[in-house]
């Protein structure tokens, strides 16, 4: 194990360390600059209120939990990057990188050796699992590590119950708690991988399985995922606004069409994100790189050739799932072409390479016959990319990756042939990893998204995370350069990009700018000036493809909290929507889209002509003073002449209450999915306060969950002492 983690040390010092000496950071492209190190920020900045529950920087402002528990919340690895400053993070993640990956490795060495795999090929195993291509591609995603850890943590846990080991259930509940608290979202993939691999493993003539043995393992995950209750009750709130609960046919029809470039990911790295080229317009196969570095699937397919045993049977179990529409089982709330639950399949890969490694016998057939294969199998994926390409070499990326598949194999048969000895053969799988890892890390077509996003990095705002008006980033070349820049540089911006936009923000911006784009960002390019007005957006940065930026400030502000006198029945609203001659953002400036008039407000008039300038100007004339926000709400004063509703442009969610003058009053719906209150004449003073729905039972459920934790940990201590 030492040596294991010496070389994963080694390994990743080579990988990152001349990235970090030309670049002084880490950047990588696509979800990463855009989405991880923003939320890395603001999780910081939120964890330091001491109560985390609203987000302003998060698009047009969000819950806090529900939002960020997929993404950032829960990890560990999170938390110490929040130990460093703001500026540091783009350095500091290349820190936690380095240690999930040497818990990846420890954790699967001791795995491997609980299944019997010999101290050198374990080693070598955990090596292979660590440095995967699923795990090298998922350097994009800084948050897919962690479930990969806790996972082998639950298969390490699940074998001590299985064994009948000491402190099984105890083991099994922790576990499961681990699972389900690092990322809710890739426990539904590891538990059915669990489950599947639970019911394959109880047919081998090493477990006594009995009915006995099922119920302490239900049980015992039962305990671990009540404990998270007090994290997964404000997640299922928060998810049933989301764009992502509008779940997508459970089954990936993708799979049969993409068929080769599902086996391509099984046999050579990532060639490029989010891209399947062998189907003309096909579905894009993500994040399914289970490639294990020179070996592939050759000494895994040959156990299951040898062996007739649970661990070839689960393995094609796999594989099956893997090629197949039933891919689309492990996925939720999510495009069901995703394979993220890839690190299951790359584990049992890497269980029965070593497992025929420590066999000792003759691979010569099987090693040629899977090389013939999976070259047949990456030429066809070539041929279809130069002729998607118009016979032009994609890229030097792309034949680079290729190159590194050959080089692989040609490792694979002198060693099998006996001209490679293992020890030049492992030095080989280390090489053929660090080149891997360059070939990711150095993201030579990014370099825009660089400039951008490390400008604002050297910007960024200090103090409470919150401000008090709205700042919109945009973009001149490309918006999506554009994405969640407020929270990189700590402004609150209307502009974003987030896998759990509220579905009614999200219908709101589309309908009301005719942008019909992709339902996890949000953006306007369209009616720009009237959204500004509406949404209270103050400052205006142009910002073009390099990262030059222009501030100027919007002529049509109107502050936080106006009034309306005049309204438009939702139904109107909704009639309207798909009506490309409207301009929705000025007649919600008009009138305000409300359910029912509330007694105070006039029927608007459709037919009366409207002109930004003097809206703006009606609605300025009686608005809000003193706006305050924080991470528990907002407050504010106004004064009226008579009784009006007035609106706040922030997305309307069941944890909020509002009080005038220190008394409870109704919130309305107002402007599709935003909040106003029915205000009678005179001064007063508004406050907003927001609680997570859900974390006061939830709470209340993990306690419970922890008290049966106690009663089994008692139980297992009594038996222990009882045995002795």
């Amino acid at each position: 194990m030492k040596k294991l983690l010496f070389f994963t040390l080694v390994t990743l010092a080579m990988s990152l360390l001349p990235v970090l000496s030309l670049r002084g950071d880490l950047w990588l492209p696509s979800d990463f600059v855009h989405q991880e190190l923003a939320f890395i920020l603001e999780t910081k900045r939120m964890l330091a209120t001491g109560a985390p529950w609203w987000s302003w920087n998060t698009y047009l402002g969000a819950d806090f939990i529900g939002s960020y528990a997929f993404y950032t919340l829960t990890s560990p690895f999170v938390w110490i990057n929040c130990l460093f400053p703001e500026q540091w993070v783009p350095f500091s993640v290349a820190i936690t990188f380095v240690l999930k990956f040497l818990c990846m490795a420890w954790l699967s060495w001791l795995y491997l050796r609980k299944m019997g795999v010999s101290r050198e090929n374990s080693a070598l195993g955990a090596f292979l699992f660590t440095f995967s291509s699923f795990n090298i591609a998922s350097l994009y995603y800084y948050h897919f590590y962690e479930p990969i850890i806790a996972f082998v943590l639950l298969l390490i846990a699940l074998e001590r119950l299985l064994r009948r080991e000491r402190w099984g259930m105890t083991c099994v509940a922790l576990a499961a708690f681990a699972v389900t608290f690092v990322n809710f979202y890739f426990a539904i993939g590891s538990f059915i991988a669990a489950l599947i691999y639970v019911i394959f493993r109880a047919f081998s003539s090493e477990i006594n399985f009995n009915f006995k043995i099922a119920i302490k393992g239900l049980a015992s995950v039962s305990v671990g995922i009540a404990m998270c209750a007090f994290l997964l009750l404000p997640i299922y709130y928060q998810m049933l606004e989301t764009t992502r609960s509008q779940a997508q046919n459970a089954l990936d029809h993708t799979a049969v069409l993409n068929l080769i470039e599902r086996f391509r990911t099984l046999l050579m790295p990532k060639v490029v994100e989010g891209t399947t080229i062998f189907v003309p317009g096909g579905s894009a196969s993500y994040s399914n790189e289970a490639c294990i570095a020179v070996f592939g699937l050759s000494l895994a397919l040959i156990y299951a050739w040898r062996h007739r045993n649970w661990l070839s049977a689960l393995l094609i179990t796999f594989l099956l799932l893997y090629l197949t529409p039933l891919n689309g089982i492990f996925t939720l709330f999510t495009n069901p072409l995703y394979t993220r639950w890839a690190y299951a399949l790359t584990l049992v890969i890497v269980l029965c390479t070593v497992r025929t490694l420590d066999d000792n016998r003759s691979t010569a057939r099987g090693v040629l016959a899977y090389s013939v294969v999976a070259s047949v199998v990456v030429l066809l994926f070539v041929a279809s990319v130069l002729v998607d390409s118009g016979w032009h070499i994609p890229g030097v990326r792309f034949m680079a990756l290729i190159l590194l598949f050959f080089v692989g194999l040609a490792m694979l048969l002198l060693w099998n042939r006996g001209k490679l000895s293992a020890r030049w053969l492992k030095l080989g799988v280390v090489g053929c990893v660090v080149v891997q890892m360059w070939l990711f890390l150095l993201n030579l077509h990014s370099i825009n998204e660089e400039n951008v996003c490390g400008h604002y990095m050297d910007s960024i705002e200090q103090g409470s995370g919150v401000t008090q008006y709205r700042t919109d980033f945009r973009a001149h070349e490309s918006d999506f350069l554009a994405y969640n820049l407020g929270l990189l540089s700590n402004r609150a911006a209307v502009q974003s990009y987030h896998s759990v936009i509220d579905k009614d923000v999200d219908v709101f911006m589309r309908t009301a700018t005719r942008d019909f784009g992709a339902t996890n960002k949000i953006r306007f390019n369209f009616h720009r000036d009237e959204m500004d007005a509406l949404l209270s957006v103050k400052d205006v940065y142009e910002i073009d493809s390099m990262g030059n930026i222009s501030k100027h400030e919007n002529k049509y502000f109107i502050p936080f909290g106006f009034a309306y006198d005049k309204y438009m029945p939702t139904s109107d609203f909704y009639k309207m929507r798909d009506d490309s001659t409207k301009n929705m953002p000025l007649m919600m400036l008009a009138g305000v889209v409300m359910s029912g008039s509330e007694g105070c407000l006039q029927n608007f008039d459709y037919d009366e002509p409207l002109d930004l300038d003097s809206l703006v100007a009606k609605r300025r004339e009686y608005t809000a003073t003193d706006f305050k926000g924080n991470s528990r709400g907002f407050t504010a004063k106004i004064e009226l002449p008579s009784t009006k509703m007035v609106f706040f442009s922030v997305p309307y969610s069941k944890g909020f209450t509002a009080r005038i003058d220190g008394k409870e009053v109704p919130i309305h719906i107002a402007n599709w999915c935003m909040m106003a209150l029915k205000i009678p004449a005179g001064k007063h003073s508004i406050a907003f306060s927001y609680f997570p729905p859900g974390l006061k039972t939830g709470a209340c459920i993990s306690l419970v969950g922890l008290l049966l934790l106690l009663i089994i940990v008692w139980n297992e201590w009594k038996k222990k002492q009882l045995d002795r």
